[in-house]
């Protein structure tokens, strides 16, 4: 299958959590960041001879350079627009000191504001940075990434705050928080299961964990990447395709619900097009909507339609295949540039061990490059929110067609029982629906095309992935709630065509579970606490598990 990667990363995210083992060999997969982030795995360092004897040479050499005087970026001179304050005056002594001095001067771009972080992206970034830095070219000891997966196992994760990124040099604004961590600076605080906020130093004492002294270039190794992007990027693309998922699964309830018909999704028209998105959720629809006695069966031979009946269904119910089918491979590729991402190295500069010389170039020589530009996760999280703004935006459709009685199919105005005087019953949130719409359309625009020039020119190319991680997060909120809002309005659709019996038996699992935290709704009454109670469980995973195990994926 096409998306068996997606569907394979899914299905582990739901075991129980097994010990995530990092070898430098950077074979990390989205559901081992997952499971670390949530808390269900602990983190171990396996790292063979070949990559300790890398360690250990990189930082000889790198020491050595030092002595020698050699400018090294970030090293031996300033950073970023201050690359050009050169520090190696006065003998090797003299030349390790200032260089280690200058490691530690790095937590000034500990910098970060705002609400902070979710707990389970920091916790992933970290894993993240672990792995960015395993394979040996960074100059950072074994004993730092130790304490790192120490932090992680022991769940010592600060509050960091969402603003400072700009995703040029990487995360610095974040990274530089894990710095203060590790140097215990009392700025530093840590939030318990409580909601308590402490000191982090006296939760670190507490367990054992002394404080950091930084080595030269260290800091630097610490901070420059982008891990908080990737982590971000990791959790928005694993949501998205659940939601996606659970969006099918509630158009199939609209189809239901409005009368439609599974010619709309006959094998001919993937095979004339042969789009893979296409195909796959051509495939899906027909599998959620086989043997309902609500959506026209009529796969075989066109089905008959009264007079006054269009002889085919409008656009958001025939051309879904054509709709949602870029975003599934959309999202394929979305996975495939997080998991590269996610096992490079982000770092600058890096040193050319042998496996690595260009033709003719002596080993461990500095490399100075610019892979910690976030752009490909900026562009991931742009396309990630263009997805969600896909499925905000039908639901809007749907919804507008199941409350008008010129468009439902003899449905009662505003999906209201007979007991509702106002028949208004679902008007409000038809109403909300176009707020989700209008708002979604602001949130969408792409934060790799608005960046700016910042420290002093330098950083004159930015990707700004970290704020576009900010506006997928708000997106998945209002996608959420679009479904919710769809599933509840879909149920009493099918409550007044006659019942949960007449579903397709593929759909009656999702009806079911709408019915266990939403009534039918008799008459007029408030409906948005409905709408969270749902959205806060869409993605427990009881339900695309069901999902999943059902149609075979």
């Amino acid at each position: 299958m096409y998306f068996e990667n997606l569907m394979k990363d899914l299905v582990a995210t739901y075991k129980p959590g097994a010990t995530v083992s990092l070898t430098g060999d950077q074979k990390l997969t989205i559901a081992s960041i997952i499971s670390v982030g949530e808390g269900r795995s602990k983190v171990a360092l396996k790292i063979s001879d070949k990559y300790r004897n890398r360690f250990k040479t990189v930082r000889k050499k790198i020491f050595e350079q030092i002595s020698q005087g050699v400018p090294i970026y970030g090293t031996t001179t300033s950073y970023g627009g201050r690359a050009n304050v050169i520090l190696n005056k006065g003998n090797a002594e003299k030349r390790l000191l200032n260089a280690t001095k200058l490691s530690q001067s790095i937590v000034h771009v500990d910098v970060s504001t705002g609400p902070t972080i979710p707990k389970e992206i920091v916790r992933s970034a970290i894993l993240i940075r672990i792995n960015m830095l395993m394979p040996g070219l960074s100059g950072i000891r074994i004993k730092i990434l130790e304490v790192l997966s120490k932090l992680l196992n022991q769940d010592i994760i600060p509050n960091i705050g969402q603003y400072g990124s700009v995703g040029a040099s990487g995360d610095l604004a974040q990274n530089g928080r894990i710095v203060s961590l590790l140097l215990q600076l009392p700025s530093v605080m840590v939030t318990n299961e409580n909601g308590k906020v402490y000191e982090a130093r006296k939760i670190l004492k507490k367990n054992g964990i002394e404080a950091v002294v930084l080595e030269p270039k260290e800091g630097l190794a610490l901070v420059n990447g982008d891990n908080f992007s990737s982590s971000a990027a990791s959790f928005v693309a694993y949501e998205t395709l659940q939601l996606l998922l659970l969006n099918l699964s509630c158009n199939a309830l609209i189809v239901q619900a409005l009368r439609g018909s599974l010619r709309n999704f006959h094998p001919i028209l993937s095979k004339v097009r042969p789009h893979k998105g296409q195909e796959f959720t051509s495939y899906i629809l027909r599998s959620l909507l086989k043997d309902s006695k609500l959506a026209r069966q009529d796969l075989k031979e066109p089905s008959y339609r009264g007079n006054d009946e269009s002889v085919q269904d409008p656009y958001s119910i025939r051309c879904i295949p054509q709709y949602f089918g870029p975003d599934w491979e959309n999202l394929a590729s979305i996975w495939e540039t997080i998991t590269i991402n996610v096992n490079s190295v982000s770092d600058n500069p890096i040193w050319t061990t042998p496996e690595y010389v260009d033709s003719g170039e002596k080993p461990y020589q500095w490399v100075s490059g610019g892979n910690f530009l976030a752009m490909h996760m900026s562009d991931s999280l742009d396309r990630l929110r263009k997805i969600l703004v896909h499925i905000i935006k039908l639901n809007d459709r749907h919804l507008a067609r199941l409350v008008h009685p010129k468009f439902n199919n003899g449905l009662p105005a505003n999906l209201s029982d007979k007991m509702a005087i106002s028949q208004t019953t679902f008007k409000g949130l038809q109403t909300q629906m176009g707020m989700y719409d209008v708002y979604s359309s602001l949130l969408v625009n792409p934060a790799s095309t608005a960046f700016g020039s910042h420290e002093e020119f330098n950083q004159d190319v930015t990707s700004h992935s970290f704020s576009s991680a900010i506006l997928s997060w708000e997106l998945l909120r209002i996608a959420r709630y679009a479904i919710a809002t769809n599933l509840i309005a879909s149920c009493q659709a099918i409550d007044l065509r006659g019942g949960p019996d007449l579903l397709s038996p593929s759909t009656r699992l999702l009806y079911k579970w709408v019915r266990s935290n939403v009534p039918y709704i008799k008459k007029e009454q408030p409906l948005g606490h409905y709408v969270e109670k749902l959205s806060d469980d869409l993605l427990k995973g009881r339900v695309v598990k069901s999902f999943l195990k059902d149609l075979e994926l």
